[in-house]
């Protein structure tokens, strides 16, 4: 069997039509998680939401401690074989993926193990988990290696539904007793709905004491050590962050957190879901021609940012409406925290592609080292502002960690790299942003009705901004354009 590699231009198109079929795949995934969030928050009130990020947390930094990275150095090195056609480099590498993957599990169960006896019992009852998340890892950046990404998309629609059917009975019967049981049982039906589809294209096999195996995946670490060590301060950041919320305050404070950070990011984030299923493989094949970079990497961000910006504007201005309707009033203390929030992800926009260049040339250190500063950054700012201005201040810190983020890689990364931001996209975050702090404001000192009004008027200039330039640019827009108004 050969493989036929497939090379797409990086245009204001393809990178449109992948973010519509990550988003609109993730949209019904959101919608689903609506009712299992809505559900859970009637189950298992504030206290419980909290506790069960907390476990995540702890699952999620113990998964970058024991994975070695290969979940995303084996997506580069898997493209590059790809692009070369050779099926039998192919299958080879495969088995060193799912190798060194089932020994990250035993890594996972280890430190789960220690993390028990240190911490907490019930972390090792987490294993199952863990397992589950590595496993899935590998699977997942077979996929995207081979270029395999609408099959990326259906599986996840595939998972969240299956999280719903399996997290929702325990919460119901089991209460809070029922988290870390609805956590494994997920993960590890997220791990075999993923193998149904990867092993009928490449069959199951692994080497577990084939020294040539072993030494096959050592270059594979060469970037994914230090993934690892970015994804291990990250993880470390979040429990820290989360466990001074539930030590400084309650564990109401901490669910309130979860709730409008989830609102903010997860939602919100739709946007981002092709950035590493389809961004970063495209970027990795430029990576050595500066001028076909920057392009790439400006209209993954004028694209983010066009449709990111209209809907976070929507998001806040509707914030209370949507807390009790995905959860319950008890939530809506949450409100001004995600408010605040907003441009948190408004620079997010900017700073995630800038970021993947280092990864797409290899130079994973220099990535380590930008989000370690960006890690502690957030850390300090988040617990500053929250002892401030309290809920607020939580947004407030994000906020701020993420623009210092866009301005810390934006400089390092056109010294080293010679990134350059067009013009195009920064008068485009300019008109844009402009809309969103005055949404914010509207939001935070405005009465109710003309909060609505005044948030209506700005989402409406936000999408016609945007519109006006999606019309020019792409060539789908422009199309649907025309069978719109022909049909007038």
């Amino acid at each position: 069997m050969s493989e036929t590699p497939k090379h797409d231009d990086a245009t204001l198109d393809h990178v449109l039509k992948y973010t519509g079929v990550f988003g609109g795949v993730q949209g019904i995934n959101i919608l689903i998680g609506v009712v299992r969030n809505k559900l859970a928050s009637k189950f298992l009130g504030a206290a419980g939401i909290g506790l069960m990020g907390f476990y995540s947390s702890i699952t999620d930094f113990v998964n970058n401690c024991s994975n070695f990275g290969i979940p995303i150095s084996s997506v580069q090195h898997l493209s590059e074989l790809f692009e070369e056609g050779d099926a039998a480099a192919i299958r080879s590498f495969i088995r060193v993926v799912r190798t060194w993957c089932l020994w990250s599990s035993a890594v996972a169960v280890l430190l789960c193990a220690i993390a028990a006896a240190i911490y907490d019992v019930r972390v090792a009852l987490l294993a199952p988990m863990v397992i589950g998340m590595i496993i899935t890892g590998g699977e997942i950046s077979l996929l995207k290696g081979l270029r395999r990404l609408k099959r990326v998309a259906f599986i996840s629609l595939i998972a969240a539904i299956a999280t719903f059917c399996l997290t929702v009975p325990f919460f119901w019967s089991m209460g809070t007793r029922g988290i870390i049981l609805s956590l494994d049982c997920t993960a590890v039906a997220i791990m075999l709905i993923h193998l149904c589809f990867t092993v009928p294209l490449y069959a199951w096999r692994v080497a577990p004491f084939s020294k040539a195996v072993f030494c096959a995946g050592l270059p594979l670490l060469r970037i994914g050590i230090p993934y690892v060590l970015t994804g291990v301060v990250s993880a470390a950041v979040a429990v820290v962050l989360q466990s001074f919320l539930k030590e400084h305050s309650s564990e109401t404070i901490l669910g309130y957190y979860r709730v409008g950070y989830t609102m903010m990011v997860a939602y919100a984030g739709v946007i981002f879901t092709a950035l590493e299923s389809d961004f970063f493989p495209r970027l990795s094949s430029v990576n050595h021609d500066v001028l076909r970079r920057n392009q790439t990497i400006n209209r993954q961000i004028r694209a983010c940012m066009l449709l990111l910006s209209p809907m976070l504007i929507a998001l806040i201005v509707m914030m209370p409406l949507l807390l009790q309707l995905l959860y319950t009033e008890e939530f809506l203390p949450a409100v001004g925290m995600t408010v605040c929030a907003a441009f948190y992800m408004f620079f997010r926009c900017l700073s995630v592609p800038i970021a993947y260049t280092a990864l797409a040339r290899g130079d994973s250190r220099l990535f380590l080292l930008m989000e370690i500063i960006y890690d502690f950054f957030m850390l300090g700012a988040v617990i500053g502002c929250y002892l401030l201005w309290g809920l607020h201040g939580i947004g407030i810190g994000l906020s701020l960690s993420s623009f210092f983020d866009f301005m810390l890689v934006g400089t390092c990364y056109r010294r080293i790299y010679s990134f350059r931001l067009e013009r195009s996209t920064w008068l485009h975050t300019l008109i844009q942003g402009t809309f969103l702090f005055l949404a914010i404001v509207a939001c935070l000192v405005l009465p109710v009705g003309w909060k609505y009004a005044v948030g209506l008027l700005l989402f409406l200039l936000s999408v016609a901004a945007s519109y006006k330039v999606l019309l020019r640019e792409s060539a789908i827009v422009q199309r649907l354009h025309q069978r719109f108004t022909s049909r007038r």
